[in-house]
């Protein structure tokens, strides 16, 4: 951890600024301040007047830049300085417009730090994006809650059947016993954040990415189908009370499903008779394994919204979380030489 270049980056100052939310200003001594814990972003300030501190303490958004400012009159040069370096850290960020609804903001918690992507710009991004989540199971409720928490615009539920007492426990409550699912998961979705349309999408306006949850191994024919439409997707599942995400699949770019049956075929000769027997079905996992499982999927699909010079970790691979073991291992599946999709022609990342 340590202190920020002393240069002023220019950089607007946002026009109601408060601090990322989770953070707090902490003193370390006199005039010196810490604002986060963790060393990749966390900074020190020093040679603050008292009066400073108060203020950098009391950022809550409910002031305008200006008026905070104009009240600091022996030091305001410094004070412009301090705010105008934390807004370029991205630890002073616009606070989210007034509002008398009880509902919450979109939860990019620190997120936008890991990410360096603005807060505002990353809230942004997620508000206009649009996903799809394909699974009957526990999986796909928590799913869609969590992106929907996200600030995810627009989640098109592809479910199917009615709610039973083994769908309870990751979203579904006693009151949607009885009701189709994907009817039901609406209102779940609504219920998390109003803002969050859950019509079906055009061809006109396809989904960025679908999260194909709950079946170990998920339908041939729907693979099929985003395949040919170059949709990417995502597999979401339990297999045994490991979960498992991806590989995440971006047509002609990244190895695919088949891919992978091919790679496991290659090890175990019988693979496609088992696989077949597996389709579409899932195992009903306990809800620690739903619930750590569908966090680190929409942490994975958060990936995709955040431009970065790194692959998402699910790029040609998978992540399995053993909550038993406290471990996430990650398993390469490049491109398979005999697959017809075509990524074996293209260069992969290190």
């Amino acid at each position: 951890m340590s202190t920020p270049a002393i240069t002023t980056p220019a950089v607007p100052l946002p026009g109601h600024p408060v601090l990322l939310s989770g953070l707090d200003v902490l003193e370390r001594g006199p005039g010196e301040i810490q604002i986060g814990l963790d060393p990749r972003h966390g900074v020190v300030i020093t040679g603050l007047p008292g009066t400073l501190v108060d203020r950098l303490r009391r950022l809550d958004g409910r002031q305008t830049a200006d008026a905070i400012l104009l009240a600091e009159s022996e030091h305001r040069e410094q004070l412009r300085t301090v705010l105008t370096q934390l807004t370029a850290l991205g630890l002073v960020t616009e606070a989210e417009p007034a509002s008398h609804s009880p509902r919450r903001g979109v939860e990019t918690g620190l997120w936008s730090l890991r990410a360096r992507h603005h807060q505002t710009a990353l809230t942004e991004r997620r508000r206009t994006s649009a996903m799809a989540v394909l699974g009957d199971g526990r999986l796909a409720v928590a799913v869609a809650v969590l992106l929907a928490n996200a600030g995810i615009g627009h989640l098109d539920i592809r479910m199917s059947g009615t709610v039973t007492e083994q769908d309870l426990g990751s979203g579904f409550t006693e009151t949607e016993l009885g009701m189709p699912r994907r009817s039901a998961l609406a209102d779940v979705v609504r219920r998390a954040d109003p803002r969050t349309r859950t019509t079906r999408l055009t061809c006109r306006r396809g989904p960025e990415l679908v999260l194909l949850t709950d079946a170990v191994v998920p339908a041939p024919e729907v693979v099929d189908e985003l395949m040919t439409a170059g949709t990417p997707h995502l597999p979401v599942r339990v297999r045994d009370g490991t979960g498992i995400v991806g590989p995440l699949v971006v047509p002609g770019r990244t190895s695919c499903l088949r891919c992978a049956d091919l790679h496991r075929t290659d090890l175990e000769p019988c693979w496609p008779r088992i696989a077949s027997q597996l389709a579409g079905r899932d195992q009903h996992p306990d809800l620690g394994a739903v619930q750590c499982t569908a966090a680190l999927a929409v942490a994975q699909a958060m990936r995709l919204l955040s431009p970065s010079e790194t692959p998402p970790p699910v790029w040609n691979a998978t992540l399995e979380i053993d909550a038993f073991d406290g471990k996430v291992r990650r398993r390469t599946w490049v491109p398979h030489p005999r697959c017809p999709c075509g990524a074996v022609a293209v260069r992969q990342p290190a």
